[in-house]
């Protein structure tokens, strides 16, 4: 299962920065990220077939209650990356998405179209976080794109739901936390 999540400015996220980001984008959320959630053999399986040896060996590790969650993000200062999620974890940044930090909503695709995102998601780790894209998503000077040499955390999202012809018209690059919450909520 895919989950589109979005991170109100509290908690983990509770800023100045975050807090300006929410009132500046007119909405509750400055930030986003997915997460996929698969039983364990299923995870073994999807890891096998995207050639991610170093997941596929991590899977006992953070199995929850026969439950492997995967959360690929870019936050800022930081690169495309992933990390695994527990229900139970102590630490914020590792915890399943709750309902007093995040919104979350459950995308509908295909098992084949998780798969074509989770493989487009994985190829573009380590691409780092597009500071002029997120400065300034409301001016149209980049055009939509297949994938983009950096991202800010919507961007990415966009831009892998664009792979299984979701918002095929939509660019990606000024597109906010809070846009992309009312486009999937449509």
């Amino acid at each position: 299962m895919l989950t589109a999540s979005f991170a109100k400015p509290t908690g983990l996220f509770d800023n100045f920065f975050n807090k300006f980001v929410t009132y500046v984008t007119a909405g509750d959320h400055c930030h986003s990220e997915f997460v996929f959630s698969f039983d364990i053999e299923e995870a073994r399986i999807v890891f096998r077939q995207l050639n991610q040896s170093k997941l596929e060996e991590s899977v006992d590790s953070y199995e929850e209650d026969g439950q492997v969650h995967l959360c690929i993000f870019v936050l800022w200062g930081l690169t495309t990356s992933y990390r695994f999620l527990r229900k139970r974890s102590n630490n914020p940044f590792y915890k399943f998405p709750n309902s007093q930090q995040f919104s979350t909503i459950e995308m509908n695709l295909t098992r084949d179209h998780e798969l074509k995102v989770l493989s487009f998601l994985l190829d573009q780790t380590n691409k780092p976080y597009d500071y002029l894209g997120a400065l300034t998503y409301f001016v149209p000077f980049r055009n939509r794109e297949l994938s983009y040499n950096s991202y800010f955390c919507s961007q990415l999202m966009v831009t892998a739901l664009q792979h299984v012809d979701r918002f095929k018209d939509v660019n990606a690059a000024g597109v906010t936390p809070n846009k992309l919450y009312t486009m999937l909520k449509a």
